[in-house]
């Protein structure tokens, strides 16, 4: 809907309340009004009424400039308003680890460039404490953690991913339908590095258990590569696994090894629009994606 001042300033340009009626889609009276409103905010007449059309006052004249300086940034305020629905330029700060950058995140951008074509992301590898702190510092917008490691974030839970054993295909243990970590802790591990805290080393820890950790590896896939060498045995995330278990046993843990993957973010209300979006899109498609990489 028009402003008064833009209504005033049509009128101004037409030099007629009936032609500037016709172009912005108004009645007359209403095109009068608008302008009767103005000049009473004002405390003056703007305009002069005749035969011959309408002519700006004195007080009109002296006001023009200020009345087309508002409606110009009226003007620009929707056309950032539009640019903004539109996501133009934007750009979306994501903490994300392996399992989520390689499996979840590139189908989830792609559907969404889809629709927002002109929006750019930052995906800013790390472990669930330093995502922590680049969100809180507002270095991130949000970012994938495990709630039960993080403080001072708001949290909504995507998924529960489950770890699996993964040894080499020569392994005795690589015949068995599942095995337990007691079996497991006798053989060299291969540990993913997951920072300050180990979803493998607390399910050890609460049945006494320490295991022969030989390597610590902040890589999934290089874990992989390296029991394939027969290097050792490792726990690794099922959801890293799709579709990279070429070459290894992949063996269910008898007790659960599990961790829960959320997003996180500072306060949602203070998200920046195109954040906020992207988080409506995983909300909607990453529960068939994920469906889909477990199957």
């Amino acid at each position: 809907m028009d402003s008064r001042y833009q209504i005033f300033l049509q009128a101004v340009r037409a030099r007629s309340f009936t032609r500037a009626a016709e172009k912005l889609g108004y009645t007359q009276s209403a095109v009068s009004q608008a302008v009767r409103s103005l000049e009473n905010e004002l405390g003056t007449v703007l305009i002069t009424r005749s035969h011959d059309g309408i002519a700006l006052t004195r007080d009109g004249e002296a006001y023009l400039p200020y009345i087309e300086a508002i409606v110009a940034g009226e003007n620009a305020l929707r056309a950032k308003t539009r640019e903004m629905q539109g996501l133009t330029k934007s750009l979306v700060r994501i903490g994300t680890f392996t399992s989520i950058s390689r499996n979840l995140l590139p189908a989830l951008i792609q559907s969404f460039l889809a629709e927002y074509p002109d929006v750019r992301f930052e995906l800013r590898q790390g472990e669930y404490t330093s995502i922590n702190a680049d969100i809180l510092s507002g270095r991130l917008d949000f970012g994938f953690v495990s709630p039960e490691f993080v403080s001072g974030l708001e949290t909504e839970v995507v998924y529960t991913d489950t770890m699996m054993a993964v040894l080499p295909p020569a392994s005795p243990l690589a015949a068995q339908g599942t095995v337990s970590l007691r079996q497991l802790a006798g053989f060299p591990y291969i540990l993913l590095d997951e920072g300050e805290y180990s979803v493998a080393l607390e399910a050890f820890s609460r049945i006494g258990l320490t295991p022969d950790v030989r390597f610590k590896v902040t890589d999934d896939y290089s874990i992989l590569a390296m029991v394939r060498q027969n290097m050792g045995y490792s726990l690794v995330y099922r959801l890293t696994l799709a579709g990279f278990s070429e070459g290894v046993a992949v063996i269910p843990v008898r007790e659960p090894v599990q961790r829960t993957i959320a997003m996180g973010w500072r306060n949602y209300e203070t998200l920046p629009l195109a954040a906020k979006r992207f988080i409506g899109h995983i909300r909607a498609h990453a529960p068939e994606l994920l469906a889909h990489l477990e199957t």
